[in-house]
């Protein structure tokens, strides 16, 4: 009954842990590591539904918005909306696949990328050049990884995702 959320909270933690420690650098191409909490909170509420996407999106956003230094809220709100748009998707609609999931979450962290670019612009940290330096690689880097993360919180999740409907193939 509890197991989902300790395997979700490890998940998240880990996540944080490899996209914010200086340890895990080698793993960014062209500066921009991937955004692992994000496609944790897509895969959330894309598996389960929006408020799981919802609740996910905020605890990994203020943790990851913790160990930046971003504003406070900066990563978080885009990680809500994105985690509540996923759920709105959901498995129920949108047949799981490769390829599907290759597009949900590229479309994800463009809609990521271009909230947090006008959040930042608020703050006076954002730039129009950061679209192409930022936001299309981490949009591929995160689409290339996430089939195979999605395979693997499947295999998790499996006992869940029977229950739910869910499922991978």
């Amino acid at each position: 009954m509890i197991l989902p959320y300790i395997f979700t909270a490890a998940i998240m933690i880990i996540s944080l842990l490899i996209q914010g420690h200086p340890s895990f650098d080698p793993i960014r191409v062209y500066g921009v590591k991937p955004d692992l909490v994000f496609i944790a909170v897509v895969y959330f509420g894309y598996s389960f539904n929006s408020f799981y996407g919802e609740v996910t999106g905020f605890i990994g956003g203020l943790f990851h918005d913790a160990v930046s230094d971003s504003p406070l809220g900066l990563l978080t709100l885009p990680k809500v909306i994105v985690g509540f748009l996923a759920g709105m998707l959901g498995r129920s609609v949108v047949r799981s696949n490769i390829l599907t999931i290759f597009l949900l979450v590229g479309a994800a962290t463009i809609v990521k990328g271009i909230l947090t670019l006008l959040l930042a612009m608020v703050f006076d940290e954002g730039y129009v050049s950061d679209i192409m330096r930022i936001i299309i690689p981490e949009t591929f880097y995160n689409a290339f990884l996430a089939p195979s993360l999605f395979f693997i919180y499947d295999k998790i999740f499996e006992n869940e995702l029977d229950n739910t409907g869910g499922g991978y193939y």
